[in-house]
């Protein structure tokens, strides 16, 4: 008689008990963190303190923990531990682009909410990143990006415009469009050409409350520079996204 190999003879039921523990403890930490055990900013246990407690291996437990990061809920910061981000799971939000149009603008499905408008001169720094001299005059539009079922901002954006388009700001807005479609529809000048730096960065401390985030967190952040005929650029926006918020999927097909 042949002597069964380890594991032979198990069941599949047995083994998928055992695959789903990770999920039963994903599971019940997901309710502690929505039932504030673990309340926004506080940090999780251990990965030790969990396997004691759960009596699985630091494996199981850190698939346990990937599902919770993957949802939105926490994030592992090295030398601090995990610390719990969001009450309850954030669906990011999926703009699906197919031509360089859709790329210069957010969604329809989208919307603006003002937070402050001033004028402004550009520092040093700031004229760096707006690519004018320093001292030149803008007017700068701070704003939320949100969507219709999100329970957070995708976005916080500063938008920076010269000031001889700035009047578009006092325009009905019903559609929620874009600054530049506004400046293009209402005003009558078309960008001739775009730019976009998109790069991965933090949450600032500043804009931690507004966007319901924690200072730090890993943020997308997305630079969009607009230039006329005459070359001028008249047009920056500078978009800072939380992790998990929003995604963009980025498809052309060669005609």
């Amino acid at each position: 008689m042949t002597q069964a190999k380890p594991g032979e003879g198990r069941s599949a039921r047995a083994y998928a008990g055992q695959g789903a523990r990770y999920l039963e403890i994903e599971a019940e930490l997901q309710r502690e963190i929505e039932s504030g055990v673990y309340t926004l900013g506080s940090h999780l246990p251990t990965e030790h303190a969990l396997c004691a407690r759960f009596a699985v291996s630091r494996f199981t437990v850190r698939q346990a923990l990937t599902g919770l990061r993957e949802k939105g809920l926490i994030h592992a910061r090295p030398g601090v531990g995990t610390i719990v981000i969001a009450s309850n799971r954030r669906d990011a939000f999926v703009q699906t682009l197919s031509s360089m149009e859709e790329l210069l603008q957010y969604p329809a499905e989208t919307y603006r909410q003002q937070v402050a408008v001033e004028p402004i001169r550009a520092s040093p720094e700031l004229a760096v990143m707006l690519k004018c001299k320093a001292g030149q005059e803008w007017v700068r539009l701070k704003a939320l990006r949100l969507t219709r079922t999100s329970s957070a901002p995708i976005a916080w954006l500063d938008i920076y415009i010269a000031p001889a388009f700035a009047r578009v700001l006092d325009l009905p807005n019903p559609g929620a469009a874009p600054v530049v479609r506004q400046i293009e529809e209402s005003l009558g000048f078309r960008a001739a050409h775009a730019q976009i730096e998109i790069f991965v960065g933090h949450v600032s401390a500043e804009l931690a409350g507004p966007l319901v985030a924690q200072e730090n967190d890993p943020a997308l952040i997305i630079i969009r520079r607009y230039r006329g005929p005459d070359g001028a650029i008249f047009l920056v926006t500078y978009s800072v996204h939380p992790e998990n918020r929003f995604t963009l999927n980025i498809e052309f097909e060669r005609r």
